[in-house]
């Protein structure tokens, strides 16, 4: 019997009150999202920080690992030319 006292109630409430609470709850959902969204945007340009370091510092590698490659060319070249100088002196 309860129920139906309490739908009685439910159809009977005036809807500025229903109002009122709907606009409440709308509210607490806008404010957290607007925490949330506040807290991802931190969290992106924490990441875009890390990814233009990261970007720095593959470009450096990649330097370095060109420097690296013309080294050892120049050095098989070297080498592949003491061996065939020592070939033709007869060793």
């Amino acid at each position: 019997m309860s129920t139906m006292t309490e739908e009685k109630e439910k159809v009977n409430r005036p809807l500025d009150t229903m109002d009122e609470v709907a606009y409440r709850e709308l509210q607490q959902h806008y404010i957290e999202a607007k925490r949330t969204i506040k807290n991802l945007e931190a969290r992106l340009a924490e990441l875009l920080e890390v990814d233009e370091s990261h970007k720095k510092l593959n470009g450096k590698l990649q330097e370095k690992l060109t420097e690296v490659e013309e080294d050892n060319k120049k050095l098989a070249d070297q080498i592949e030319h003491r061996i065939n100088q020592l070939r033709k002196s007869g060793l």
